[in-house]
């Protein structure tokens, strides 16, 4: 870029130097066609001449001054951007290995703190068997208190370490042909348990005959299994989670979940799809969570070169859809 610009600045010079010639050719040209005209069958006079030149010199000499001034600007303003990509190019390199440290760093901390909290959740459930002897209602309440904190902990960070292989390109997809109606009715089936205890109630409206799509079906589950956790989450006791696969616009597949629950509000959207980020409503700093889950599945979605759309009114319910490009569906 600076090459390019030094190129255009030299131009910019030569085009100046090039238009004070110009005007000075011009202007000697004029001049002696009036010295001509002086010397036709008259003597020289000498006052009308030195007039003319004196005109002539206060005409180009601030020219030339300006020309000059204009051509040091120029060369300043390059160097100026030359120092300012100097620094960009630092700031980048940087942001760079900052951005690397962060991932690895994640990574490390995720992986030191999943195995404790395995292991948390392994003894307290063996507790709650009664494998080390019997024990009364209310330690039984305590134990279930601590699996069910412990498991939320390691919900949250198993999604922040998801979602820093995905900013850090590390996720890789392994595809093969899914049913994609097969595949919903399996996670469904995994989390219809959760939702008849919040009393909700999960539908599926599941499209015959679709084709089959290429999918990395262990991302796929996932993104489902989010979606089907925010629903639920969501959606108050007596409400209805739909689960519906079909084809979509310009061919593409859709995997869609569909709520009666809260609703975010429209001016919300773009902050629900941030990482970290969450709809700054009374009712859903009631529930909690990390606000990765929208974010990963954007991410997830992309990465199968597919989008997300969300559809949501407060109070009125949500949708999310997963659009796969008709180029994923199996021929």
């Amino acid at each position: 870029m600076l090459d390019a610009l030094d190129g255009r600045l030299s131009r910019l010079g030569s085009m100046g130097s090039t238009l004070v010639l110009t005007i000075a050719a011009v202007t000697v040209t004029v001049s002696t066609h009036f010295l001509l005209r002086e010397l036709d069958g008259a003597p020289v006079r000498a006052m009308p001449v030195a007039q003319l030149f004196i005109e002539m010199t206060l005409v180009i000499f601030p020219m030339i001054l300006y020309a000059r001034r204009v051509i040091a600007e120029l060369k300043r303003s390059k160097a100026e951007l030359a120092a300012m990509g100097r620094k960009l190019e630092v700031a980048a390199e940087q942001a760079h290995h900052a951005n690397r440290a962060k991932s690895q760093f994640l990574a490390n901390m995720s992986h030191e703190l999943r195995t404790p909290l395995n292991a948390v959740l392994g003894f307290t459930e063996m507790l709650e068997l009664g494998l080390y002897g019997n024990m009364e209602a209310k330690q039984r309440e305590c134990l279930c208190l601590i699996r069910e904190a412990s498991a939320h902990l390691l919900t949250m960070i198993n999604d922040v370490l998801d979602l820093s292989k995905v900013v850090a390109g590390k996720l890789e997809l392994s595809v093969r042909k899914e049913d994609l109606s097969a595949l919903a009715d399996r996670v469904v089936t995994l989390m219809i348990g959760i939702a008849h205890e919040k009393g909700v109630v999960v539908k599926a409206a599941y499209e015959p005959d679709l084709p089959l799509v290429i999918i990395d079906e262990r991302f796929v589950k996932q993104m489902l299994m989010n979606l089907l956790s925010n629903a639920i989450k969501f959606t108050p006791r007596g409400g209805t989670i739909t689960v519906i696969t079909q084809h979509g616009h310009d061919g593409c597949l859709t995997l869609a979940v569909s709520d009666t629950g809260i609703g975010i509000p429209k001016n919300k959207h773009a902050h629900v799809l941030e990482p970290f980020r969450q709809a700054d409503t009374d009712m859903m700093h009631s529930r909690t969570g990390t606000g990765l889950g929208l974010p990963i599945v954007k991410s997830l979605i992309e990465l199968h070169g597919g989008q997300l759309e969300l559809e949501s009114e407060e109070g009125r319910g949500t949708s999310v859809s997963l659009h796969f490009p008709a180029g994923s569906v199996a021929s």
